[in-house]
């Protein structure tokens, strides 16, 4: 098996602002689903994740086929989430909220997709949950022409 590693610091994504509003957050439910996608027919971009958010056990959950969205994408997936999340080093990814992360679904191009796109479409699955709008953000999304 063949993992990237891939380093969630897009300078056209406004993690600083997404990072703020996930702190502020209040999270009542005890479950959320955020589906996000970098779909841009004309730059030829495509990626899409679900993400489940569970209140129970602080961990990451890899639970979609090969299929759906191979293996390789994963840490572009993970790194964003620690990214939004501002995890400090050396601190256990993901104690402070008391959520776990599940990648449940998604869907991948052989061409089209990228690192770039799957931490893009990580980016947009938490915003999804949140209500987190943002201009920079709004180009990412599915062309409606």
């Amino acid at each position: 098996m063949r993992l990237l590693i891939h380093n969630a610091k897009s300078e056209h994504l406004p993690y600083e602002e997404i990072r703020e509003a996930f702190k502020a957050f209040l999270f009542t439910q005890n479950e959320y689903l955020g589906i996000g996608n970098c779909i841009k027919r004309a730059s030829e971009k495509y990626a899409v994740v679900h993400i489940r958010m569970v209140k129970d056990s602080d961990t990451f959950v890899w639970d979609v086929p090969e299929n759906k969205i191979p293996i390789e994408y994963m840490d572009a997936i993970l790194s964003t989430l620690k990214s939004i999340m501002n995890i400090p080093k050396g601190m256990a990814p993901f104690s402070s909220y008391g959520f776990s992360y599940q990648v449940v679904d998604g869907s991948w191009h052989p061409t089209d997709s990228s690192m770039k796109t799957f931490e893009i479409a990580t980016f947009m699955a938490i915003a999804n949950i949140i209500g987190f709008e943002h201009e920079k953000i709004r180009v990412y999304q599915r062309d409606k022409s």
